[in-house]
């Protein structure tokens, strides 16, 4: 019976270090992999190049190789080297003498020894078989390792599943991917120089005894402290080292090979009476309550008096982005929204702490930049500088900055061509350039810099006057509901003072006008000289009838947030004074490869001088001009959140061309005239007078023929008193819409979450 505990939890303590294979693995399923690893006693290595065994969900040889130099690890494929047992074999090595019989699962002292090996405390491998303390062999000591000093495994997925479904090692050689002996970087590869590591083989306590592995190592560890050594060793890699995708791996630098991460803060007792004189201010209501961690539930600003410690965050969040990081850059991301929208001025860790998605980690980086300097603008954090120090990620962001060029792209200029510069691109890449990045990087400087609010109305303004032309408006109707409407969006609504770009939302109440419209604009646009170069052009919605997005049960890639009409434009204002000197030469070197509208302007006509933006034309149906508003004003982290709550809160799905039920398909309509909520909160009707509990009934009610997709007839003798929400603006269709889903309405200045 002793054994029967063990028999349904696999141990890994005797498998060389392991390295879970992120492709093709969704988040959850990594962590989960990785938590299982580590709860059976499995040696887990962020470092790709101390692992010897990978585990991935791969099939084939050449994707095996294909990750593994993706993480810095150059192989060729080649067999193992002989083993003393294998996973199912009985080959046996040279020196271990004529075959051993398999040892039964049934224990005889004295019957000769058993299968299980077992490490001391001082040792993780072991080169000889000893006697368990009963003798008795045990099933899930059968898997032996081979010597794999210089050698990789690449094992799938399912071997660990397997292990876990029948609570004992079971052979791998059936799930065996690729076997590989490791080799330098060859000649010619643009890899960073990788220094040489020495493999550590960590021992986790288990409730048994340690199986033993034939495994041969460079060091031996001090057992004292496997855990605090682990900790110690990952604060002195570069960051650059760990994890998610580096494809280098180099000597480190003189400040990564010193610099310690920064430790738990101990408050001290001074500090206990400082906060005893000086209590920490109040949580805001947000803070509180099931839908804390949602960043749409609060009001965000675009100011804080906690500006200068999120700008280090988000390098740090920015870093994790470039090293293709999603989990990283989504916990910093809700980390950097929850404090922004902190409206007090954070004097004490504590603070940080009792905010959502701000766990100790957020708290020991306040306090490492708080401590570092007297001032904001001379504080700073560690990782921070080297992170801006580290050359490679210069190069990055550098080429991360391109239009239409993202992390996984500029990751790929970098590492896999070498590119450091952008005439290496130019040079080198220019024909492997989609045409979007080919115009991105022609007009670099330009889109450096950024966009007055000035500027930005006044092309929206142009944008208005030419759809009004093709749409054939007469003056006597413009600002009617016979009009069209235009909606700047984006950083501009925000209330940003310079933007990136400009996002405008065209619509007009009439359906059959909005029907094709984003191309009649953009030409009528061309004509007039305001549009040098249309990018994509989208009539998605045009093509299945201006209908709301159809819901897919499985995740479906191409449509992100929006699937809107839309035309992604490069903007150059045609009006300039001619007189004086001009350039007359065409610009770019690049110039055999572009059309006719890059060509050099005629002999004699002065060269536009007038800088070019980056301009994004979205057409939406009136039906759902709430949607699309509300999905082009929000922060990345607001816009994230919308759709986890109204997924999680409601079973809805949303995005910028409508609402659907994710039980049925339907569509909802929450913007469309109805009763008025007199709650602020479509789930938050606690706000009304608790006197009324018949109103409080009545419009709960409301909201679940809402999330129903009912219709709500005005008539209805349920409603008598209550008011009817029919203005029928853009702004009032948003606001109902974020009050069915629950959110609450709040203005686009309140949604600034980065």
């Amino acid at each position: 019976m002793a054994s029967s505990t063990s028999s349904h939890r696999i141990d890994l303590s005797s498998a060389p270090p392991i390295f879970v294979l992120q492709s093709h693995l969704q988040p959850d399923k990594l962590h989960e992999t990785e938590d299982l690893i580590y709860q059976s006693g499995g040696h887990i290595t962020y470092d790709a190049k101390e692992a010897r065994l990978f585990i991935g969900r791969v099939a084939r040889k050449t994707r095996a190789a294909f990750d593994l130099r993706a993480q810095g690890v150059w192989t060729e494929d080649s067999a193992l080297p002989e083993e003393s047992r294998d996973g199912g074999g009985n080959s046996n090595t040279p020196d271990e003498g004529p075959p051993k019989k398999k040892a039964r699962l049934s224990s005889h002292h004295g019957a000769g020894p058993s299968t299980r090996h077992r490490r001391d405390s001082s040792s993780t491998v072991s080169a000889s078989p000893e006697l368990s303390p009963q003798g008795a062999a045990r099933p899930s000591s059968e898997v032996f390792w081979p010597d794999l000093s210089d050698h990789i495994l690449v094992v799938k997925l399912a071997w660990l599943d397997a292990c876990s479904k029948d609570g004992r090692l079971v052979p791998y050689k059936p799930y065996v991917v690729y076997t590989a002996k490791i080799v330098p970087k060859p000649d010619g590869e643009t890899t960073p120089k990788t220094s040489p590591t020495h493999t550590t083989y960590a021992k986790v306590d288990s409730p048994t005894a340690s199986q033993a592995s034939s495994l041969r190592r460079t060091s031996r560890p001090d057992p004292s402290s496997i855990l605090e050594r682990a900790r110690a060793e990952a604060a002195t890699l570069p960051a650059r080292r760990r994890r998610w995708g580096d494809h280098a791996h180099h000597s480190p630098t003189p400040s990564s090979q010193h610099h310690k991460a920064p430790k738990l803060h101990r408050t001290t007792t001074s500090e206990m009476e400082y906060i005893a004189a000086h209590p920490l201010p109040p949580l805001p209501d947000w803070a509180t309550g099931p839908y804390a961690h949602y960043s749409c539930c609060r009001s965000t600003f675009l100011t804080t008096p906690n500006s200068a410690f999120i700008s280090q965050l988000t390098k740090i969040k920015d870093a994790r982005q470039l090293r293709l990081d999603d989990i990283g850059v989504r916990a910093y991301s809700t980390s950097i929204a929850s404090i922004s929208a902190y409206p007090h001025r954070i004097e004490h860790a504590e603070e940080i702490v009792r905010l959502p998605g701000c766990e100790q980690k957020i708290a020991s980086l306040w306090r490492e930049w708080q401590d570092s300097a007297v001032t904001d603008t001379e504080r700073y954090i560690q990782e921070v500088q080297e992170l801006d120090a580290e050359p490679d990620l210069k190069v990055l962001r550098l080429f991360w900055n391109i239009w239409g060029v993202g992390a996984e792209t500029a990751r790929r200029f970098y590492y896999d061509h070498g590119w450091r510069e952008l005439d290496d691109i130019v040079e080198f890449g220019w024909q492997q350039l989609t045409r979007v990045q080919q115009i991105g990087l022609k007009y670099w400087d330009d889109f450096q810099d950024k966009i007055p609010r000035a500027e930005v109305k006044a092309i929206s303004d142009v944008i208005l006057q030419h759809a009004r032309l093709v749409l054939d408006i007469p003056e006597d109707k413009f600002g009617t509901k016979d009009d069209v409407e235009c909606v700047i969006v984006g950083g501009y609504r925000r209330g940003k003072a310079l933007c990136g770009d400009v996002d405008v939302v065209v619509t007009h109440r009439d359906e059959f006008k909005t029907k094709d419209l984003v191309g009649e604009v953009v030409c009528s646009l061309e004509d007039a000289g305001y549009i040098t170069h249309t990018l994509t052009l989208h009539t998605t919605t045009s093509d299945r009838g201006q209908a709301t997005l159809p819901y897919r049960a499985q995740p479906h890639r191409g449509h992100g947030f929006d699937s809107l009409d839309k035309a992604l434009c490069v903007w150059q204002d045609p009006l300039f004074e001619e007189d004086g000197a001009g350039d007359d030469t065409g610009a770019g070197a690049q110039g055999e490869n572009e059309s006719h509208e890059n060509a050099p302007p005629p002999q004699g006509k002065k060269k536009n001088p007038n800088i070019h933006r980056r301009v994004d034309i979205i057409i939406s149906p009136w039906r759902t001009v709430g949607c699309a508003v509300l999905g082009w004003s929000g922060g990345t982290t607001f816009q994230r959140d919308i759709r986890r709550f109204v997924s999680k809160v409601h079973g809805l799905k949303f995005d910028s061309s409508g609402v659907r039920n994710r039980g049925n398909g339907r569509v909802l309509d929450l913007e469309g005239p109805r009763l008025r909520l007199r709650s602020n909160h479509g789930s938050g009707l606690d706000d009304i007078d608790k006197n009324n509990q018949k109103e409080i009934e009545r419009e709960k009610e409301v909201i679940d023929l809402l999330l129903q997709g009912t219709a709500i007839e005005k008539d209805d003798e349920r409603w008598k008193g209550m008011e009817w929400d029919d203005e029928d603006t853009w702004w009032d269709r948003e606001r109902r819409l974020m009050e069915g889903l629950g959110i609450g309405y709040r203005p686009a200045e309140e949604r600034c979450t980065g």
